[in-house]
């Protein structure tokens, strides 16, 4: 018998829910970097060679299926009495993990699609969505590829951007994103994640010259702060973007003693005003279960699953952020009648 990480009040209101949307003028969407869900099996086309059951990890078919369970409990947590309707993961070795996923875990009863496709990232880590076909429809799926003209050779991983649509006339444009990593510095590595930044904004300026009233939610980890380079240049962007969830909690990623907020949630402006659709709220997710003691540096930091090559058995070194969006019936039926 595994244990349970929080009360089974989540795993009974997950149940009773699963299979009925429970707030029809809500839809809530996660993001969470989930740090390394890799399968047991080496791929002989990436780097993955850290999680297999002969590596320095140990990594071993018991520790996988203990991931795949703290994942579905947090995604559960996080949506409470409604499971989200749109979850986007990164750090997701393939289409396998995502199914195991949905299909070893209770998770199967909220009936999710998967959306998925291999990055050209070294290690083989992608980003991937889960969405509510009950409750959402994708009209269009699109994976921008990033290329670095100065840098031919280096690779990293997609920016995903789907079209969701709902009853009513009701839409929004989502680009989930995992940006190059600050391995070996920040600021040796601030140029790729400026030309990430460029892509996205072009990509969004085309959008918003064919509909000034796209609504469009931009989230995911960035590796860089809503004061970097980068984002102050995506900022730029039409539609215009505002930042949510940043002053929610310290941080959703922790190093050597300093939290930041790497995981952020924009929205373009048309979402901050009252309409057929708008942002109700949003936050960093942080329950004490999924944090634990920071001896080196006091306070408190994400309960990871390895901490070097020690084994912990916990969830991720990054906290899931949210959001909510209201769907105001009244003036979306006022639009059709």
């Amino acid at each position: 018998m595994r244990p349970l990480i929080f009360l089974p009040l989540w795993f009974i209101s997950f149940c009773s829910v699963a299979q009925s949307h429970y707030n029809d003028d809500r839809v809530k969407v996660l993001f969470w970097n989930v740090e390394n869900l890799f399968d047991t099996e080496d791929d002989s086309l990436t780097n993955d060679d850290e999680f297999v059951p002969y590596s320095m990890r140990g990594w071993n078919y018991e520790r996988y299926e203990q991931k795949l369970f703290s994942i579905y409990k947090t995604i559960v947590a996080v949506g409470g009495w409604q499971v989200p309707d749109v979850v986007a993961l990164a750090e997701v070795e393939n289409h396998r993990v995502l199914e195991d996923l949905l299909e070893k875990t209770p998770l199967f009863r909220a009936g999710y699609n998967i959306i998925h496709r291999d990055s050209e990232d070294r290690r083989g880590i992608d980003l991937a969505v889960l969405y509510r076909p009950s409750v959402l429809t994708v009209t269009d799926t699109s994976f921008l590829n990033i290329r670095f003209p100065e840098r031919p050779q280096s690779r990293t991983r997609d920016i995903l951007h789907l079209k969701f649509k709902m009853e009513k006339e009701t839409s929004f444009d989502l680009f989930v994103n995992h940006w190059p990593s600050r391995y070996g510095g920040g600021r040796s590595s601030e140029d790729k994640r400026i030309y990430v930044a460029e892509v996205l904004k072009t990509t969004l300026n085309n959008i918003y010259t064919q509909d000034s009233l796209v609504n469009c939610v931009v989230l995911g980890d960035f590796n860089d702060l809503p004061e970097d380079a980068s984002l102050l240049n995506l900022v730029t962007a039409k539609p215009r973007l505002k930042l949510l969830t940043a002053d929610s909690f310290q941080g959703t990623h922790k190093h050597q003693g300093v939290w930041s907020h790497f995981d952020q949630i924009w929205v373009s402006e048309s979402l901050m005003h009252e309409g057929k659709l708008s942002v109700a709220s949003s936050s960093i997710f942080h329950p004490e279960w999924i944090l634990k003691h920071d001896k080196s540096f006091g306070g408190l930091k994400p309960r990871r699953t390895y901490e070097g090559y020690r084994y912990q058995g916990g969830f991720s070194d990054h906290l899931p952020v949210y959001l909510e969006l209201s769907k105001n019936l009244q003036l979306a039926n006022k639009r059709i009648n």
